[in-house]
């Protein structure tokens, strides 16, 4: 199908019943790239996004390892019914998707085909569900479409390669859109609880003081508990000295203007991706931690035994859906996130 060919096909499917042409009601540009296996649910997620986001999106299941170049397109409109006129007549508001299979080497070169269907003067989202770009052969073409790049590191292969070829991938590629990571959305809540146990002006003065820090998380949690390390170093200035192997996970030591500083890493057969965050100064103890159902969160500040305070909160769902709509809200560059990036690959590779 030629792109006129697609336009005019997903005006037909945006038809009102009365024959005029249901409304698009696009606010984003949304190329995801897949696999095969990963497409069935992968377009769920999409078109149960539609109703809160509603964007065109580009489905492309890429398959570049066949030898025979192949293509087939499907095309979607997901509308809601809306009563605009004083008879009462329905009309429809659409959203739109183009699922593309590509199959040998135009999978190589998938701008080509996401390029010329993108609605114009719309931000345009590129989302890798399998993981990072590291992999993908069509990836800097991509890049040089999208307005923001969302990535899932860890999920595809080990962790620490993935945090550190998308860091390569912010360094070294000309052409670099902003860059989201569902992983740093997963803690997003929990930097905030954290940073919440120091707002206050007599605690403050603690962070200063911060000497050991203990990070809890399952084998799904690897990428989180990394990042939150190197979140934590750069924003309280520690300089990383040294790393260790250990038998449950990872020991970095830093160096502060008040003295060194020891982040552990732990791996258990946990419910939650990241369990618990408990930082130590030289008289209180500070945690955030998970309990109950998975959802909740608990923050205390203890002196010893003694309790000095506490709040719980409701951490809400994360779910890919969750995460990936947070994303679909920003188009700047996180800086936090690409400091704490570059910190947790400095911590791995020391």
């Amino acid at each position: 199908m030629s792109v006129a060919q697609i336009e005019h096909e997903l005006a037909r499917l945006r038809m009102n019943e009365d024959g005029s042409l249901g409304a698009r009601a696009s606010v984003l540009n949304l190329i995801v790239v897949t696999s095969e296996e990963s497409a069935p649910e992968v377009t769920r997620l999409v078109s149960d996004l539609a109703g809160h986001y509603p964007s065109r999106a580009i489905l492309l299941i890429s398959d570049p390892y066949e030898e025979e170049a192949n293509l087939d397109i499907g095309l979607s409109a997901f509308c809601n019914a809306r009563n605009g006129m004083p008879g009462g007549v329905d009309h429809q508001v659409c959203a739109e998707q183009i699922a593309i299979h590509v199959e040998g080497p135009p999978a190589e070169h998938l701008e080509s085909l996401a390029g010329p269907l993108l609605l114009p003067d719309l931000p345009v989202f590129l989302w890798y569900p399998n993981g990072d770009v590291s992999g993908s052969l069509e990836c800097h073409g991509m890049a040089a479409l999208a307005d923001r790049l969302i990535l899932n590191s860890g999920v595809s292969g080990g962790c620490e390669a993935s945090l550190r070829s998308i860091a390569y991938f912010l360094e070294h590629d000309e052409v670099v859109p902003a860059v989201g990571d569902l992983q740093w959305a997963a803690i997003s809540s929990w930097r905030s609880l954290i940073a919440d146990l120091f707002a206050s002006p007599e605690r403050t003065g603690e962070l200063g003081k911060i000497r050991r820090v203990e990070i809890l998380h399952d084998r799904t949690g690897e990428c989180q508990a990394l990042l939150m390390a190197g979140w934590l170093s750069m924003a309280l200035g520690w300089r990383p000295e040294s790393a260790e192997r250990t038998g449950v996970g990872c020991e970095f030591c830093f160096d502060s203007y008040s003295g060194g500083v020891t982040v552990e890493l732990a791996t258990g057969s946990l419910e939650t991706a990241l369990h618990r965050v408990r930082l130590y100064s030289e008289e209180l103890s500070f945690q955030v931690s998970c309990y109950g159902e998975r959802n909740d969160a608990c923050s205390t500040v203890m002196r010893g035994e003694q309790l000095l305070g506490k709040r719980t909160v409701h951490l809400g769902s994360s779910g890919v859906d969750v995460l990936l709509g947070e994303e679909l809200r920003f188009l700047k560059r996180d800086e936090t996130y690409e400091s704490a990036l570059k910190r947790a690959v400095e911590m791995i590779d020391l």
